[in-house]
């Protein structure tokens, strides 16, 4: 792997520079229409002199008597140890080399093969030569010892980590993982552990993957000097199977009692690295998320195709594992579910409805922000999917509300645009009110305003036919986009949201203006108007004023799971909560005309 970085990065970084040298580019001229083909003539130079050069270091290499560069590597790196003894201080420097050299993708143990074959393996041959004879055993440290011992589910003790992960991880992710790696390790073969989770070229766990299988051979080394266990004096395939290879190499249950020990302390020191491990992968993967929810809401990639599964680097790959865990999620009960936001009416002093909101608690990156949910659910075609879901959800959260809520009480849900294009949209509705025995008064669907698609003729049959059946039609976002009076006319609609970005109104201002523009038409129109993103008392108060009467936002509640939401409701309504606030205003107001 490190050579194959090696001549990537080099290789790589040499061709772009040849590239921008003007007199090795060949000119496009009319050589072909296709542009892929007229860049490749163009480069082509740059490639074969990249090539060319490589050629002549392997020449240089052959010539200097490098033929064999893994082996000539490896006699390099093996040369301090050369001259060392089979001793505690000599085992420790071998196995953290192989370590380090792990860690870049260098296979440690073949890169020292030159000790294996110098000191190991004619240690083991005398240690089995004297146990065949009923002596005893003179060397510590065999070749059968740093597998049986120090390298338990391969290299850096990596069967330990399995057990780290088993015992201490927090995701899904990282136990089924080491389930996966269980079989494999026991048999100490663990490549897939080492790329995959990955060990290599992966700071995080640098110093538990050298520092365990070196505790490891301290532990095996002290029970040996305590004369605990046998030396180890037969020999054993490296693949032999962990804590049976204890027993087999030293003819003892002391080797397998020792195992476990080490497996324990190994287990002990992967540990906190686990957590640290899942802590910053879980801030990238948030830091990631917050990169997928401003593209997501960005108008710039609103008209793509694909606006977050074709993004390059790690928010195209989060967008791909987001889709295919969104799969899953549709599938499993749980991780896609509603809350609700209350929505008062101030003249009535009501709370009248409330707006259903998705949410999905992701196993591993916990809460995934609604738009980047709906963008990925567009871009592998599932939105129609995951709407009838949220749709299905509502509306049976509503029935199971109709003997504690009024009959006058809506739930809003939020459709995507690409719902209203299949003609069919309108029918599958009415199957899911059928279905939960809700009458369709009590839904109210929401379509954004600056999101929605100019009007199609089938958005606006399924709309009018919805209406039609009793469901209430809802425009959000009003006053955001460029068209909101076109959509006042050609849409059939019960009720008009303000955005929250107009809620913050101040004396005189634009915001002002608009609001009051919209409230006075709205009345005109016979239609209700919902204020969003009230957040304090003055924004309350102001939009009073202009002719405002129902609003939604954090100053009344945030969004709340069923059972918190029904309780909200029944007591703001029983204790009459914001026909209070209003007399509050009122009074305000009065004191304010008497001061002088």
């Amino acid at each position: 792997m490190l050579g194959a970085l090696l001549v990537a990065s080099l290789g790589g970084s040499l061709f772009l520079k040849f590239c921008s040298i003007r007199f090795l580019r060949i000119p496009l001229n009319n050589l072909s229409s296709d542009l892929l083909v007229g860049d490749v003539f163009t480069v082509m130079p740059a490639g074969m002199l990249t090539i060319l050069l490589f050629a002549l270091l392997k020449a240089a290499l052959v010539s200097a008597g490098w033929s064999d560069f893994g082996g000539t590597l490896s006699n390099l790196l093996a040369a301090p140890f050369s001259t060392s003894s089979n001793s505690l201080l000599f085992s420790i420097g071998y196995e953290t080399a192989a370590q380090v050299l792990w860690l870049f993708g260098i296979h440690g143990p073949n890169a020292l093969y030159a000790i294996q074959l110098n000191v190991l393996i004619p240690a083991s041959q005398a240690n089995m030569a004297v146990v065949a004879g009923g002596g005893h055993a003179p060397f510590i440290f065999t070749e059968g010892f740093f597998p049986t011992f120090a390298r338990m589910g391969g290299s850096g003790g990596t069967l330990s980590l399995i057990l780290a992960l088993l015992l201490v991880s927090r995701t899904v992710r990282g136990r089924k993982l080491a389930l996966f790696m269980m079989l494999p390790a026991l048999f100490n073969v663990n490549e897939p552990l080492l790329f995959g989770l990955p060990l290599v070229l992966n700071p995080v766990y640098a110093i538990p993957f050298v520092l365990a299988p070196v505790v490891q051979i301290l532990i095996a080394y002290v029970a040996i000097i305590a004369d605990l266990m046998p030396r180890t004096g037969y020999s054993i395939a490296w693949t032999t199977p962990a804590l049976f290879s204890g027993y087999a190499v030293t003819g003892s249950f002391a080797g397998t009692l020792v195992q476990l020990l080490s497996l324990a302390a190994g287990a002990a020191i992967y540990a906190p690295f686990v957590r640290m491990t899942e802590y910053l992968a879980a801030k990238k993967g948030q830091e990631v998320l917050a990169s997928l929810l401003h593209i997501a809401e960005s108008p710039e990639t609103s008209l793509k195709a694909k606006r977050c599964l074709d993004l390059p680097g790690d928010e195209g790959r989060m967008s791909a594992a987001l889709a295919g865990d969104l799969e899953d999620a549709l599938t499993t009960q749980g991780q896609i579910f509603l809350e609700f936001q209350p929505q008062v009416d101030f003249r009535t002093g009501r709370v009248f409805g409330a707006e259903a909101l998705l949410r999905w608690q992701h196993p591993l990156l916990g809460r995934v922000a609604p738009p980047v949910i709906v963008t990925i659910a567009e871009d592998v075609d599932r939105i129609d999917r995951l709407g009838l879901e949220i749709l299905s959800l509502a509306c049976r959260q509503r029935s199971v509300w109709r003997d504690v809520l009024s009959d006058d009480f809506v739930i809003a849900v939020n459709l995507s645009p690409r719902q209203l294009l299949d003609r069919d949209f309108h029918r599958k509705v009415i199957d899911i009110l059928q279905r939960e025995d809700l009458p369709p008064c009590w839904l109210e669907v929401e379509i954004t305003e600056s999101t929605m698609l100019l009007p199609d003729v089938n958005a606006i049959d399924n709309l009018k036919r919805l209406r039609e059946v009793g469901v209430k039609v809802a425009l959000d976002d009003f006053g955001m986009g460029h068209t909101s009076l076109h959509y006042l006319r050609e849409l059939p609609l019960d009720t008009v949201k303000i955005d929250r970005a107009l809620a913050d109104v101040s004396p005189g201002s634009v915001n002002e203006h608009i609001v009051k523009s919209i409230a006075d038409l709205s009345r005109t129109l016979n239609l209700s108007l919902v204020v969003e993103g009230i957040e304090n008392e003055r924004q309350l108060k102001r939009l009073s004023a202009l002719g405002c009467e129902r609003f939604q936002g954090y100053f009344f509640s945030r969004p709340l799971a069923e059972n918190p939401c029904l309780e909200f409701v029944v007591d703001a309504n029983r204790e009459r909560r914001f026909v209070a606030r209003e007399e509050r205003f009122l009074l305000n107001d009065c004191a304010t005309v008497r001061q002088p």
